[in-house]
């Protein structure tokens, strides 16, 4: 899935609970830590970057973006990062920063799982969007190669049913919202 379509899902699964500016950033983050190392690697060692279209496959781009993107698009090592932080939330508490991210009180087990709900949502929309041959998510990494051969989030029909949830899903939370603001 493009990018600003995993900001705006990311802002939309955790609205009321977590802001923006923290929701968008955990939404793209995963694709971020793949693909950003590898383009600076690149242009120091002079890879270049392949134009993206129906035959680009994930070999194509610089190695490093396969090697990292197994990692940052794995259930498994998201749990682990949700478990690790609600550990660090229950013996430290939570820092300033971050009570500055929520909009409402919670515990700190519900604060790591609000806080890597973008994360996980990122991972759960590109099962079905991305194919065995154009980074496929590997969601049981390093545990198993287990991954699904979804559809290119790039094809027309795919993509503009994407838009259009989102879409409806933003017109239905500001509807909602405006809604029970003026009650």
């Amino acid at each position: 899935m493009d990018v600003i379509s995993h900001w705006f899902w990311g802002m939309a699964v955790t609205r009321g609970k977590l802001k923006t500016r923290a929701a968008g950033p955990m939404s793209v983050l995963p694709d971020l830590m793949a693909f950003f190392p590898a383009t600076i690697v690149g242009i120091l060692t002079g890879f270049e970057k392949p134009e993206v279209d129906d035959s680009t496959v994930t070999a194509d781009f610089h190695p490093l973006s396969w090697a990292i993107y197994q990692w940052s698009h794995s259930l498994v090592i998201v749990t682990l990062c949700c478990l690790l932080t609600w550990l660090y939330l229950e013996k430290k508490g939570t820092p300033k920063f971050l009570q500055n991210m929520f909009l409402s009180k919670y515990t700190s087990g519900k604060q790591a799982f609000i806080l890597w709900l973008p994360w996980y949502f990122h991972i759960w929309t590109d099962i079905p969007s991305h194919t065995i041959q154009f980074f496929p998510t590997p969601i049981f990494h390093p545990i198993s190669d287990l991954m699904f051969d979804g559809i290119r989030w790039s094809i027309p029909w795919f993509w503009f049913t994407n838009m259009a949830l989102l879409v409806g899903t933003w017109i239905f939370i500001l509807y909602h919202e405006r809604k029970f603001s003026t009650q």
